[in-house]
């Protein structure tokens, strides 16, 4: 039986790290009168339980190494996209024909005002933006209504040059 090392690497740093760690909460436990030994003493610790991290990461990254043949078999295999005709699509066949009714005018409503939907000043000019995707574009010297945004942008970009 084959035996994975991965992981390992990180296990034994952190076991070196958390020894360093302990040597360093011990050597300042006798100077914890000074500021030196409450230094080394609080440093240890924090190399202590980092090193107790490490470990716990390397054992992670072995036991995820373990797992990973099995993820990989149980991976469906890519289906491969089926292959592109170059001729041309067959032509739509024929509509049956049917006799002719008399076509009726619609009956005509009654223009509806649109409804204004958002409004935004800028400087000195008020932009009315309306339901039917026209703008209305107010200024102290009067009014001006666009059909679009669009129309609104390049008629003010021709006046810009």
């Amino acid at each position: 039986m084959k035996r994975n090392l991965s992981g390992l690497g990180v296990t034994t740093s952190g076991l070196l790290l958390a020894a360093a760690g302990g040597y360093g909460m011990w050597s300042g436990w006798d100077l914890i009168q000074l500021e030196r030994g409450w230094s080394l003493f609080i440093s240890g610790a924090v190399a202590l339980s980092g090193g107790v991290v490490t470990i716990a990461l390397g054992r992670v990254v072995a036991h995820l190494a373990r797992l990973a043949p099995q993820v990989a078999s149980d991976t469906p295999a890519v289906i491969a996209a089926p292959p592109v005709s170059t001729a041309a699509p067959p032509a739509p066949p024929p509509k049956p024909a049917v006799a002719a009714k008399p076509v009726e005018a619609p009956a005509e409503k009654p223009l509806e005002e649109p409804t204004e939907v958002d409004r935004y000043t800028a400087g000195e000019a008020t932009y009315v933006m309306y339901s039917d995707g026209s703008v209305e574009m107010r200024t102290a010297t009067g009014s001006e209504r666009f059909s679009s945004l669009a129309e609104l942008r390049a008629v003010a970009d021709a006046r810009k040059q």
